[in-house]
């Protein structure tokens, strides 16, 4: 397991804000797009994709479907996504919070179209 010191010296530990604009987050059409904008502006840009699987504990293997575009392959089979319980370990090694800004902006979307739902249950 990876301690924040080591992250922090690879540059890539979360420390400050490590938060991105909120209309980048706001471009993000799906959970993919978020993990792929993370990996975009990790802050060490020469980290690389092994080294972020050896960091985050991700097989290798499966980080090419994380960290695709696509949510299909070539062979019409749909790609794996980031586990949960890999987010913060990965946000920890990019060094910022686009997956969690991600996702929060999508709970508040959904929670704000439920509470104007029951709003106007109450109207009519």
């Amino acid at each position: 397991m990876t301690t924040n010191d080591e992250l922090q010296m690879m540059g890539g530990a979360v420390f400050g804000s490590g938060f991105l604009p909120s209309s980048e987050i706001a471009a993000c059409a799906s959970f993919r797009d978020a993990v792929l904008l993370a990996w975009r502006s990790r802050r060490s840009k020469g980290m690389t994709k092994a080294r972020l699987a050896e960091v985050c504990e991700l097989l290798p293997q499966h980080l090419s479907d994380y960290l695709s575009s696509d949510d299909v392959n070539p062979k019409g089979q749909r790609r794996r996504s980031l586990p949960a319980d890999k987010i913060a370990a990965f946000e920890a090694a990019v060094g910022n919070r686009a997956i969690t800004q991600y996702l929060v902006r999508r709970v508040d979307l959904n929670l704000m179209e439920e509470w104007q739902a029951q709003m106007g249950k109450k109207v009519a």
